[in-house]
């Protein structure tokens, strides 16, 4: 039997980010079932080699890194002579990387890596992620990559229209991310879950957001309020984990231990989680939820968790306006105390929050659905099933 051979972009495996990392494990369950008894060469170009448990989890795939320097132009060569072997290559993006959230330079490389695809002429399939919001010069670039596409999806209507109909609409594939309860024991009192950002708590890169609710007063006072308030169990739940580099700027954990010495005996601090699915199925066992890393919210939501996103960037209200769901505070247009009126009074109303997301939650793994079988059909139609 021939092994066919595929390339992954923008698809991790060890990130510290268990959000990106959601998006691995649930597109690698899709492959699975599209690929029954077959073998397949996944190569991913990532940062680094280390492909971290997913192979153990996946043993009827192999797995090959190729490393990608994007400071080097060796790198970049020998990389797009790998992607010429490859009879595809699927691309997440990191789920919000090919925007112009995070600035020029990463739209400029994401933009590189889906040019070098369609250069190889290679199908190039954009998996469910975020689009718009490109800074010049590279808005013309980067829609004209996302139509030459083989197939495009969206996670969410807002930023599809804002590219062109050629766009497709499902939802975030980390609805998708399995999770199993059972894997933490907890007393059987009420507890409610918060996750900070890193991002955000640090006062050099929070002001590229353009907050307008003071994020550190914000959380210190919610996590005082529900001190006082005694009816609940607060922890202090991080989705970005850098253990090989605790004092790393992107690493969730280091505030929440930050926080955690604050109100010392008051809050509970969650493990320094190894995946996606232990983040998660650790979230699924609280009550309530509230973050401001949008896969943890995600996690909260899919997981039958009363939940409250804290949006920071435009990806949140799109995707959650997508599939109807109302319960979203915006950090970028409300005052911190406007924010912490609406957190105390949603906390309050759990039973309202569970009632609509349930139908938010059917709505989005409905659109996934869709998308699976969207992306079956077209792999077929190609001749790479």
């Amino acid at each position: 039997m021939s092994v066919k051979k595929i390339g992954f972009l923008g698809l991790t495996f060890t990130d510290p980010n268990k959000g990106c990392e959601a998006l691995t494990y649930t597109f690698l369950d899709m492959l699975r079932e599209f690929y029954p008894g077959q073998r397949l060469e996944i190569i991913c170009f990532m940062r680094g080699d280390d492909l971290g448990i997913i192979p153990e989890v996946y043993p009827e795939f192999d797995f090959r890194c190729h490393v990608l320097n994007i400071y080097n132009p060796f790198s970049w060569l020998s990389v797009y002579k790998e992607i010429k072997t490859c009879a595809c290559v699927f691309d997440a993006s990191y789920g919000d990387g090919f925007t112009g959230i995070y600035g020029t330079r990463r739209n400029f490389v994401q933009c590189l890596r889906k040019q070098m695809v369609l250069s190889a002429k290679k199908p190039l399939y954009l998996l469910p992620q975020t689009y718009g919001n490109y800074k010049f010069p590279f808005k013309k670039w980067s829609v004209n990559l996302i139509k030459k596409a083989t197939l495009a999806y969206a996670r969410d209507e807002q930023t599809a229209k804002s590219v062109g109909p050629f766009v497709k609409t499902t939802s975030d594939m980390a609805f998708g991310l399995p999770f199993d309860k059972s894997l933490y024991k907890f007393d059987e009192g009420k507890k409610i879950g918060i996750n900070v950002s890193s991002l955000l708590w640090d006062t050099k890169t929070v002001g590229r957001f353009g907050l307008t609710v003071d994020y550190r007063r914000f959380y210190r006072e919610l996590i005082s309020y529900l001190i006082e308030k005694n009816e609940y169990q607060i922890h202090l739940i991080p989705h970005v984990i850098d253990q090989k580099n605790p004092m790393a700027d992107e690493n969730d954990y280091r505030i929440c231990e930050e926080l955690e010495k604050e109100f010392h005996g008051r809050v509970v601090l969650a493990p320094a989680f190894n995946s996606a699915i232990e983040a998660k199925s650790y979230i699924s066992n609280m009550d309530i939820f509230l973050g401001s890393r949008m896969h943890s919210t995600i996690g909260a939501i899919s997981s039958g968790v009363a939940t409250i996103p804290f949006s920071y960037a435009y990806k949140f209200e799109s995707l959650y306006s997508n599939i109807n769901y109302p319960y979203v505070i915006n950090a970028t247009k409300e005052s911190t105390e406007d924010a912490l009126e609406k957190a105390k009074t949603w906390i309050g109303t759990p039973d309202r929050l569970l009632e609509s997301s349930g139908k938010s939650v059917a709505l989005a793994k409905e659109k996934l659905e869709d998308f699976r079988k969207d992306l079956h059909e077209s792999l077929i139609a190609t001749g790479l099933i």
